[in-house]
């Protein structure tokens, strides 16, 4: 039973990021999905911003326990490699990382650059980016290992793949009018495969 609610947890992620996001940008006037990232949405004094904290606190919290499900059927299948629970680790991680960015908010467009602003780019560039291609690496690598789930390995290495596209498009547009637009599809290209890793482990 808590085996599945764990499991559950994943599959609820890329359902709770676009919840918030509409919530927030439909109870803002002027925000723009397109051109606006989703950070803007908890940067200091923004509209709202208690109740999407809470909401992105909950996003967090769901890749933690997510990450302990993964983490507890590495651990009890017939292979329990390394490289499987380390996989696991880096989604747990994940979660932890977005708790930070939730400390360290982005500055709002317009202000001064902070020390938090600065902090929140690190966590996103420097965290949340590299967790999401190694997490989803590593636990491809061990289903290939492990011989889990025939086909999903190549589905993990494609999503990987573009993963890395997407954040490269991303550097290329950030501050331009479609950065939002990148950053939302750069999110639902990692969550899809954390829901559909979520439902494979749920159907097994």
């Amino acid at each position: 039973m808590v085996m599945k609610f764990l499991l559950i947890c994943g599959s609820l992620i890329p359902i709770i990021y676009i919840f918030m996001y509409l919530l927030g940008g439909a109870l803002r006037p002027g925000y723009n999905h397109i051109s606006d990232s989703v950070s803007e949405l908890l940067t200091p004094g923004a509209p709202n911003k208690p109740l999407l904290v809470v909401i992105q606190i909950a996003y967090a919290l769901l890749h933690v326990l997510f990450g302990i499900g993964v983490f507890r059927f590495v651990r009890n299948s017939a292979d329990n490699a390394l490289i499987g629970r380390i996989g696991a680790w880096m989604i747990i991680a994940l979660g932890l990382v977005t708790f930070g960015t939730v400390i360290f908010p982005q500055d709002a467009t317009g202000t001064p650059a902070t020390v938090p602003g600065k902090v929140h780019k690190i966590l996103v560039f420097g965290g949340l980016i590299p967790l999401s291609i190694l997490s989803t690496l590593l636990i491809g690598l061990w289903l290939r290992r492990a011989e889990v789930f025939p086909g999903f390995d190549i589905y993990s290495f494609i999503t990987v793949g573009a993963i890395v596209i997407m954040g490269g498009i991303g550097g290329a547009t950030a501050g331009s009018q479609f950065a939002g637009l990148v950053e939302r599809i750069a999110a639902i290209v990692t969550q899809q495969w954390l829901f559909v890793l979520a439902l494979k482990l749920l159907l097994q």
